[in-house]
This record gives C-alpha cells, structure tokens and sequence, in this order.
C-alpha cells in the first residue's frame, strides 16, 4: 500500500531543499492556549447542532450573492458560488486544481474551511447552536443508514422517479443554473481565458458532459446497471488506515503519495458509489453520473461532512509526521503533478493562489475580518498546509464514539451549552423552512431565469418556466 506505483523524474514535484529552492517552513503549535472549535461526527452533535447547520445550507441555497452579504456581510457566499467555484477548479485551462495531485489535500481543507465561515456565519447571526461543522465516519464498521437515510441527507439512490433525493432534510434540493449565477459573481470572477466553462447542456451549474435534466439534487444507483433497490454500503476502513500507516520517505511517501492513497482507495469510491451512474438511453455508454459524482459533487449536502474526514485524515497523517513541517512535508514547490493527466503545470504549486481563478480570501477561512489590510490576501496552498495543519487550525476533531479505539480525533469534555431547541431558534430569529410540499413554487423563479426553457415566441417567461417544470415530471 506504501508503494503507490508512480515514479516521478527528477524534474517533477520539485521539493525545496534550502539551496536550490529555499523552504519557507510551518511552525506547529505557535498557539497552544488556543481554544478551538470542535468538529463533530455527525451522529454525536449535541442536540440542535444538525438542525442549525441545515439551517444554513438552506439559506445558502436560497438567498443570491446580493441577498445574504446583505443580509450577513461579506463573508456570505451561497450555494451556487460555491458549486461554481469547485467547478472551475476543476474545468481550468492550466489544468485540474483541486484532485491528483498533492494539491488534493490543502484545496479541501480551505474549501470546507470556507464553508464553516460561512456557515457559523449565518448561524452566529440567527443565534443558532453550532459550534463547527461536522464530520462524517463513512466506513462500514458503522451503521450508515442514520446518515444516508431520511433522518439526515437523504435516501440513496434516491426514491423519486428520476432518483431524485425526495426524503431527508436536503429533500428536492434545486440546482443552481449557470445563467443565473453568472450576473451574480461568474462574469466578476472567472477570468474568461482561464476556463471555457459555460454550464452543461440544460444550463446546470453541473459536470459538463452531464446530461441529467432534472432540477433537483439526484442519486443513482451505484453502478449503471444496478436496480433501485441496490443500498449504498461504506468503503472498508482499511483502505484507508493503509495509507494513514505509510511512513514519511522524502522521494517515495511524501504528501503527492499520501494524496493519491487517501484519494484513490477511498475517496472517490465514496463520491462514485454515493453518486451512481446510468446508462444512455440508447445504450451507448455511460454520460448520466449522480450529482454527488463528478464535478459539482458538492451540490450534495454530504460532501461538506465527507470532506472534513479527508481534511481529519490528511492532517492526522501530517501530524504523524510533524518532523517534516520544516519541508511542508514534500509538497512541490516547483513542477507539480497530476498523476491523473501525466503533466506538470502552474497553478498547484505551493507558492500558487488556490484555484486563482477563483481565489479564497483570508476572511473567507476567518485569517482576517472584513476591512482588515489583510482581509483579501489570497490563499495559497503552502499557506493552508501550515495554517490548516491538526496543530495550528482554529478547529479540533472530537473522537466518534462509536468508532474504533484507533479512530483519529480528540477525547473531550462536554462543554457547558444554554442552547434552546434548535426549531424554537429559527422560529424566533423570524426565519421559516422551506415547506417541501411549496418547493416546486420555488424553482418557478430559477426556472423561469432558465433561457433554455424560454420560448421567445412568447413574453410570458414564467410560463414557459412553468411548462418547463410541467415537461419534467412528465419525464419529457
């Protein structure tokens, strides 16, 4: 397992070496009387805890980019930004910026680092218990049916009828539309040459080759020929202790090796099997993958939990090895690779923004606050390696009491909570959930911004929108 089978020129991931490239090393513990937020596995939040960060995803979903930094300041981003933003890292000119590659490491410990923002934001604001977001121990030595199922993030494959996610609290969950969201933040953001990107065929903020048509977040079975009954089972944990034992080898098991383990035993067989796939309708092949399999995974609410275990593990095996933060624990400093394309490129380089295209900001992880000098500082990878290190981030993983002794995370005591029922809060700081039943009320909006479905024949918008809606259900 300690043998990732790639072997790299010497010209490729150029580590530093303080003569011909000097490193700029990672202090670890510089505040040791920090008192840290706690991350929770999902199933041990402390009461009302779940309810506040679905809250909050749902505000997200809701509100545009003008609606919540008005409402919650600049630090807001919704769901569509962030969707956006994963697939623009993914569908960059240069060069995939976020998977395969030792990049896939810090890319997602400061993306769900800024999703926390984000939402201890608006839950901060509605007076809301929450202290972090969670995690989610997705192996098979635990019951899963609690998580995916329709106590939490939905039944999967999904139970509607074109395996639509119709149960859970992220039921019928909408899907942003490129057209929209281009006004909003795309047109201000993307730097046009950097990605070619312009939505996939219906108009979705969806994979590019994706042809699924439905308005709504959709599971499909794990294989493209399994049938609706098949039940997603956990990946084994075993794969992925492998790689947490691989010891530290500057050539032959530095955090490129690591990054592929982690990535390519566990990681994507969770997105893939949690996703499913289906045939053509003709049979020609396979091009309709589930929402939460390819490049708008994180449409699916599980992939912020999901990806605060990559970010749990990737740090834990740092942190193994903290003898190595001197030399940021191989990360290339010059000639990055993606293993997956076989190429060097700029972008993914320690020194590099991360997604520059569509750069994180220090107040978007809380580095800063808002009108701060270093508020708009972009992050680079070697900043969030350091940062976002176990010993240096401004949050703590809590052990899952029901994991194995040998399970990452911290031992803790409970702390002292005043926290009122969670539904009681929103109630009384004025906010309402969406009903299910009016959901399809409220893609009329979304739906009739949807110019694919306007026929410019006609000047009534919502009506072809809602004739749009009506085709799908229809199956059309």
């Amino acid at each position: 397992y300690c043998d990732v089978s790639i072997t790299l020129t010497d010209d490729q991931n150029r580590q530093c070496d303080d003569e011909t490239i000097m490193c700029v090393p990672c202090v670890l513990n510089p505040n040791p009387d920090m008192d840290r937020r706690r991350r929770y596995e999902l199933r041990d939040l402390p009461d009302g805890h779940f309810d506040s960060f679905s809250f909050a995803l749902h505000e997200m979903r809701i509100l545009t980019m003008e609606e919540g930094q008005a409402k919650y300041g600049p630090k807001f981003k919704n769901h569509a930004y962030m969707v956006a933003f994963h697939i623009y890292a993914i569908e960059s000119n240069r060069g995939e910026q976020a998977h395969f590659g030792a990049h896939f490491i810090p890319f997602h410990s400061a993306f769900t680092a800024m999703y926390e923002t984000i939402v201890l934001t608006i839950t901060e604001a509605n007076g809301l218990p929450l202290e972090s977001t969670p995690y989610w121990w997705a192996f098979n030595d635990t019951y899963q049916r609690d998580v995916v199922g329709p106590d939490m993030f939905g039944t999967l494959p999904g139970l509607g009828p074109n395996f639509e996610v119709t149960d859970g609290v992220f039921a019928n969950w909408t899907i942003p539309f490129y057209n929209e969201s281009y006004p909003q933040f795309i047109g201000a953001v993307v730097d046009p040459d950097d990605s070619s990107y312009t939505g996939d065929d219906y108009g979705y903020l969806r994979q590019s080759i994706n042809n699924i048509k439905q308005p709504y977040y959709v599971a499909f079975p794990m294989s493209a020929d399994a049938n609706r009954s098949s039940q997603w089972e956990a990946q084994s944990l075993d794969e992925l202790a492998h790689c947490i034992s691989c010891g530290y080898h500057s050539e032959d098991y530095n955090m490129f090796h690591f990054a592929w383990c982690i990535q390519e035993k566990w990681h994507v067989y969770v997105h893939s099997d949690l996703g499913g796939w289906r045939y053509n309708e003709d049979g020609s092949g396979v091009t309709y993958s589930g929402d939460f399999n390819g490049q708008q995974g994180n449409i699916a609410p599980i992939f912020i939990p999901f990806h605060n275990t990559v970010d749990m593990f990737g740090t834990e095996w740092m942190s193994q090895h903290a003898d190595q933060a001197h030399s940021s624990w191989g990360f290339p400093y010059e000639n990055a690779y993606n293993y997956y394309t076989d190429s060097t490129y700029h972008g993914i380089n320690a020194m590099d923004d991360i997604n520059s295209a569509f750069p994180i900001r220090w107040m978007d992880l809380g580095w800063a606050e808002p009108g701060d000098p270093d508020a708009n500082n972009t992050v680079t990878y070697l900043e969030a390696v350091c940062k976002l290190a176990k010993e240096n981030a401004p949050y703590m993983y809590v052990k899952f009491s029901s994991g194995p002794d040998d399970a990452p995370g911290e031992i803790v005591e409970p702390r002292n909570s005043t926290a009122t029922n969670s539904t009681t809060s929103i109630m009384e700081a004025g906010m309402e959930m969406q009903p299910l039943e009016t959901e399809r009320e409220s893609m009329l909006p979304a739906a009739e911004a949807f110019l694919f479905a306007y026929d410019a024949k006609t000047d009534n918008r919502m009506e072809a929108a809602q004739a749009f809606l009506d085709s799908l259900e229809e199956g059309n």
